[in-house]
């Protein structure tokens, strides 16, 4: 998204002996909830589940509104829009909500002044939605900061499940940069530039004369609407290794040395317009929704023997 830097027992005690190994293991596990009374409905990533997997993090989206102790309204700068991008929309708080169990990101039309909108180097068109895990800048003084946690890791897969909008303009992304504010490395879970079938999953990371470089392919899903229903997205990371999947399905690879280690945390938003996309079209119709069924982060767990 960033496209410049600015982008044995006895029976007897058996069940019982095993039903408290669990407790003690959960209790053992780090992981960050967005809403404690969330029904965790999975143990596995899709396409994924022979492999034994913690989770470290979800969001079911099951409550009455966005839990701020962990999803912040901007990136770790407290910006709302990327300008060296080109983009055309703030992102606004009242363009996230949730609803039915689901995350919705909404862009709209509304005139935005360049004073009102931190980041912007101009008048902007459109209103819209981004959530991340970033955490507060230390320089940052929101309220809000208070009680915001963090969330970071290094390796696992990262999944939504979502419906993303169509129409020339409209660019819904699901990305992960590192936790230590420093650019490149990104990961590119999807984005999406309006095509109704094609994604693009890509690797930003810095060549080996310190040039900004990606590895990444453009894929279609032939038959496939984005639109039209909710789908998984998912990238498996490893020590010198990205998988990308789609609804469980392996649809692309990075691997070497330049695959980065360092934690990353999530981003998941709906930009509008940019030198990429293009601005949108009379066709284009707003308001445009990106709906967010759920956001997991799994670790895989270590075997000993």
């Amino acid at each position: 998204m960033y496209r410049q830097k600015s982008k044995t027992f006895q029976p007897l005690c058996a069940a019982a002996c095993i039903a408290l190994v669990a407790i003690l293991s959960a209790l053992a596990v780090p992981y960050v909830s967005a809403r404690a009374a969330d029904p965790v409905r999975v143990d596995a990533p899709v396409g994924l589940e022979s492999g034994d997997w913690r989770l470290t993090f979800s969001d079911e989206f099951n409550g009455d509104g966005l839990d701020r102790t962990v999803w912040k309204l901007g990136d770790y700068w407290g910006s709302q829009t990327l300008s060296g991008n080109g983009e055309q929309q703030c992102y606004l708080p009242d363009s996230v909500s949730v609803k039915d169990g689901r995350l919705i990101l909404t862009a709209r039309r509304k005139q935005i002044p360049e004073k009102e909108c931190r980041g912007a180097k101009q008048d902007l068109s459109f209103a819209s939605g981004i959530v991340t895990t970033a955490g507060c800048h230390p320089d940052e003084k929101g309220a809000y900061c208070g009680s915001l946690r963090r969330f970071g890791q290094a390796y696992g897969v990262f999944e939504v499940r979502a419906k993303l909008p169509r129409g020339r303009g409209l660019w819904p992304a699901f990305w992960l940069v590192p936790s230590d504010a420093s650019w490149p490395p990104e990961i590119d879970v999807f984005e999406n530039i309006g095509e109704p079938s094609v994604l693009y999953h890509t690797y930003h990371f810095n060549g080996p004369s310190g040039d900004k470089s990606k590895d990444g392919r453009r894929v279609s899903y032939p038959g496939v609407d984005f639109s039209e229903d909710f789908h998984t997205y998912a990238v498996a990371w490893s020590p010198g290794r990205l998988v990308w999947y789609f609804d469980g399905r392996e649809v692309f690879r990075v691997e070497g040395e330049h695959v980065s280690d360092k934690p990353m945390y999530i981003l998941m938003n709906l930009a509008v317009g940019g030198y990429w996309p293009g601005p949108p079209d009379a066709a284009t119709q707003f308001p445009a929704h990106m709906e967010i069924d759920y956001v997991r982060v799994f670790e895989r767990v270590a075997q000993t023997r």
